[in-house]
This record gives structure tokens, sequence and C-alpha cells, in this order.
């Protein structure tokens, strides 16, 4: 890997960590600069700003915990199953690499300008997510898989939510909490 490619890849993997544990607006690109062993030249000789940076490092942990999602799901063999195993990926996501909840709803809450890159990302990572419960729902025969899906998105997005205010410890019982409503609506809309 060259020089370059290789402070690119340290920038983003120091921007998903610094952005997501301090903050977006808290965080100066020099601490992330700091952080990558780079300069703030080097920083400005890959990314046009702090939002570019902050950006790409959110589709790099779209991608990372698309991969993870997508391998947990073909375990799963039963169709029917696999959107409630959503829940149970949450929780191990959670478990692993989670303490301040979901990183895309925590830069929308700081970043409030819809044409703003990080915006972006965060429209992005909801859309797919979106599409995948859609699909996943469809699968498993539910009816109406969109609604549905839109549901389960709210009870991923209620567990973020429940982490941010009340901390890591909350997750698992927050996701367990919502896997319980989960399998009421899939229950639901399989009658």
């Amino acid at each position: 890997m060259s020089p370059r490619r290789s402070a690119r890849n340290q920038l983003v993997t120091s921007a998903e960590e610094v952005f997501y544990h301090r903050g977006f607006a808290a965080t100066a690109v020099d601490t992330v600069a700091q952080e990558a062993g780079v300069s703030k030249p080097t920083l400005y000789a890959h990314f046009s700003g702090k939002s570019d940076l902050a950006a790409t490092a959110l589709r790099h942990r779209h991608a990372e915990a698309a991969e993870e999602l997508e391998e947990w799901l073909a375990g799963v063999e039963d169709p029917a199953d696999r959107p409630s195993a959503v829940f149970s990926w949450l929780a191990h996501r959670y478990e692993s690499k989670g303490g301040r909840g979901c990183a895309f709803l925590n830069a929308a809450a700081e970043v409030v300008d819809p044409e703003d890159p990080v915006r972006q990302a965060v429209l992005g990572e909801k859309r797919w997510l979106r599409e995948l419960l859609t699909t996943l729902c469809a699968q498993a025969g539910a009816p109406a898989p969109e609604r549905i899906a839109s549901q389960l998105l709210l009870l991923v997005d209620g567990v973020a939510g429940r982490v941010v205010v009340e901390g890591p410890q909350a997750a698992a019982r927050a996701v367990a909490d919502a896997a319980d409503a989960a399998a009421v609506l899939l229950g639901a809309g399989r009658r």
C-alpha cells in the first residue's frame, strides 16, 4: 500500500473513532490528524474539509456494518427468521462497537444542513437499512413489507436513542425490548 493511500486510510479510521466517541462538532480536524499520525496539510490533501472527512468515515462505518450484518443474516436459514435476526445482530453490534448509540443518528443530530455530505451519508445508510428490512420482510412473507420495515427501523433507531440517553449499559435491555416488539409486529403481519 502506498504511503499516500495508507495516510488516507489512517485518517478515515481515526476520524471514524474520534467523531464517534467525541462528537462531530466538538472535534477539530487537528485532533483527527493528530490521532491519525499525519499532518493537517496531509489531511487536506485527501479531504476538502471536516464534512468530507466525516462523511467518508461514516460511509466506511456503514460498509463495515453492512458486511457484518449480511454475514450474520447469511447464517439464518429460514427467511421468516431473518427480520428478527437483525435484532440479535444489533445486540452483538452494541456490545462490541456501540457505546454511544448509532453513529449515523448522532451525526444527524449534529449536522442539520440537508446538503452537507455528513447528512447525505446518514440518509444513505438509513435508506439502505430500510430497503434491507423491506426485502427481509418480503422474503419472510409479511404483508405490506414496506410498512413493517419502516416500523422495524423505528425500533432500531429507538434502541440507539435509548443508548444515547441512558448509556451503553442500556443497550442489552433496549435491544431485547425492541426484539420483543419486532416479534409482535412480524407476528401480527403474518396473521
